[in-house]
């Protein structure tokens, strides 16, 4: 059983101002303002499918028989409210109007179609979203398609990553933290930094990352991202150190295909199975690590209870912020524009804050 622990000082290190912008601003800012500027040089390739949809069935296992969780009364939480919006501005705008508030941050995702969309994307995305007073997720791929874990461990990728942290510091001045994701969903067999078999390489790549990061500034702060469930092999074998992590997130979806029908079953499974929620709070407690869950959503609109229990979970845990998957690309979870009416409401909570 997990167990409830304060991280709230830890919580509060890490988020020491929002990130982008150097603005310091969170759920206070005002609304989405676009600051003009020149096109950009590069246009990036499309924004990165959700890993979610990727994610393969895992291998028949028994199910096991989590305790009932019930559904609370709606509240509002304490937890960062985050959003994927497609890496699109515009989008944000929509999404914060439809919520009834500023959101208190944006997740971020890089390219990786090869070593110069790898480059220039985070320099294009850093200049589009420069005048967005939000807190700035960023999502960087370890490497580019056709990167490997041996390489990256050796350290061949080291002057790009150095390249990449130089961009991110440019475009955010003053003090800030920088927050920063790599090498998330290592635990399955989708990403090309699929650890299963090459745990060593993999913590070793990931240390070799953060050291180049930090070579540039000490602003960076680095979270790392098992998925959800088990797929073969412990997350806990590429755990690459205290010394390197600030914040231990999870990406989890409800995924009909083979998640129980029934919304609460669904969420208490998730809590449950192996490396699943409830693993994910106490790993990171023994760590004294605090939490986040940068990707998570629904699909369907008889998801409302999943959904209430989710920001039930993130308010319970102290969690440091907790990202929507916004987005119809690749998985149909989004909220804003109507098609899960039920969710949406259940959500919407988040607004009331």
């Amino acid at each position: 059983m997990t167990q409830i622990r304060s991280l709230a000082p830890l919580a509060a290190a890490f988020l020491l101002a929002g990130c982008g912008g150097g603005s310091g601003q969170t759920g206070a800012a005002g609304a989405v303002t676009v600051v003009p500027s020149a096109a950009p040089v590069v246009t990036p390739a499309p924004t990165p499918a959700p890993t979610a949809t990727q994610t393969p069935a895992p291998a028949p296992t028994p199910t096991p028989t989590p305790a009932a969780v019930a559904i609370p009364p709606a509240a509002a939480p304490t937890f960062q409210s985050v959003v994927y919006v497609g890496n699109d501005v515009p989008d944000l705008a929509a999404y914060e109007a439809w919520l009834g508030r500023p959101t208190d941050g944006v997740q971020l995702f890089s390219g990786r179609n090869g070593w110069a969309d790898w480059s220039d994307s985070i320099g294009w995305l850093a200049d589009r979203w420069k005048g967005v007073a939000r807190t700035h997720y960023w999502s960087i791929p370890l490497f580019a398609e056709g990167g490997t874990l041996a390489a990256a461990a050796a350290g061949d990728y080291d002057p790009r990553w150095r390249a990449a942290a130089a961009t991110l510091l440019a475009a955010s001045p003053g003090g800030s933290t920088i927050a920063v994701r790599t090498g998330w969903e290592f635990n399955g067999d989708w990403q090309p930094w699929a650890a299963k078999g090459k745990e060593a390489d993999y913590r070793a790549a990931y240390r070799r990352f953060v050291a180049s990061f930090r070579a540039i500034s000490d602003r960076f702060r680095f979270e790392w991202t098992p998925n959800v469930g088990d797929f073969g092999t412990n997350p806990e074998d590429s755990y690459p150190g205290d010394d390197v992590v600030d914040l231990i997130g999870m990406d989890f979806y409800y995924n009909h295909e083979w998640d129980p029908a029934d919304p609460v079953a669904a969420f208490n499974y998730k809590v449950a199975e192996r490396y699943g929620l409830a693993w994910h709070q106490d790993f990171a407690a023994r760590h004294g690590k605090p939490t986040a869950y940068a990707e998570w959503g629904v699909s369907r609109d008889s998801d409302a209870p999943y959904v209430t229990l989710a920001l039930a979970w993130f308010a319970a845990h102290q969690v440091v912020y907790a990202s929507y998957w916004n987005s119809n690309a690749a998985y149909a979870g989004k909220l804003s524009e109507g098609q899960y009416p039920a969710v949406a409401s259940a959500y919407r909570v988040l607004g009331a804050r």
